[in-house]
């Protein structure tokens, strides 16, 4: 096994487990307990995960915290789906998407093909690569600055492309969403680019498992104002939910 595998092996064992120890973990991987603890101190300096004398579990902070790309892959993966077979019923015949950066925006990728005569443009190589073999659907990619450990493109190049283009809808993925501070992100590397997707777009539809409800994040994007519909699971607090009825945001729950 590769040590990039292991690597993330362990993190997803993590997602579902919340917490391990090493012996655990080597069984699980079938490899030594060195082995493990090699990795571990790896994942514990570039601060993805927390050790103890008891074991590991991933290390969760502040509003700076932003989880590694395979643990949000992971992280509420059902209802991830779910949001995203709702999303792509909001996508008409023949009308142009933008689908940003995001783990649940990528889960339509799967639902996408029931679609045809589709253009779809994306500042992620991976709904790109995902989307490649479907022969209904045209994709064009923003070119810009990869994102270390992430398939996101952003800065200067994404920025001026960015400028000249207009899209029927735009799906949006966040942090964190609170009443007070609208939708915000932790990297202030993709701020800009998302609020020119939001600007771009006769309909902003933001897609976000409920637990980015609870959440708060480094920087604001916009206002919920600014969105048209929230696609979110079922799972919401009932309370969040209603604040943002009564703040006239239109939400569905799947």
């Amino acid at each position: 096994m590769l040590k990039i595998e292991r690597r993330e092996k362990i993190k997803s064992y993590l997602l579902v487990n919340k917490f391990a120890n090493i012996k655990e973990l080597a069984e699980s991987m079938d490899v030594s307990t060195a082995t493990i603890r090699r990795t571990l101190k790896e994942l514990e300096d570039d601060g993805t995960v927390e050790m103890s004398h008891g074991g590991v579990a991933l290390k969760k902070t502040g509003i700076l915290y932003e989880q590694p790309y395979s643990v949000r892959r992971l992280s509420n993966l059902d209802e991830k789906q779910r949001i995203a077979q709702e999303a792509v019923k909001h996508i008409d015949f023949e009308a142009c998407a933008y689908l940003d950066s995001s783990a649940t925006v990528f889960q339509m990728t799967k639902y996408l093909k029931e679609l045809s005569s589709v253009i779809v443009v994306t500042n992620d190589i991976a709904i790109a690569n995902a989307l490649s073999d479907i022969e209904t659907i045209d994709v064009s990619v923003i070119g810009g600055s990869l994102r270390k450990h992430y398939f996101t493109l952003t800065g200067f190049f994404s920025e001026t492309i960015m400028k000249d283009l207009f899209f029927d809808i735009a799906f949006m993925g966040f942090d964190a969403i609170s009443m007070k501070n609208g939708c915000m992100i932790t990297n202030i590397e993709e701020v800009q680019i998302k609020r020119m997707a939001i600007k771009a777009a006769h309909k902003a539809v933001v897609m976000c498992d409920h637990s980015k409800f609870t959440k708060e994040a480094f920087i604001n994007v916009c206002g919920l104002e600014d969105i048209d519909l929230i696609i979110t699971g079922k799972e919401l607090d009932k309370q969040i939910y209603a604040q943002i009825v009564d703040a006239g945001v239109d939400i569905i729950l799947v």
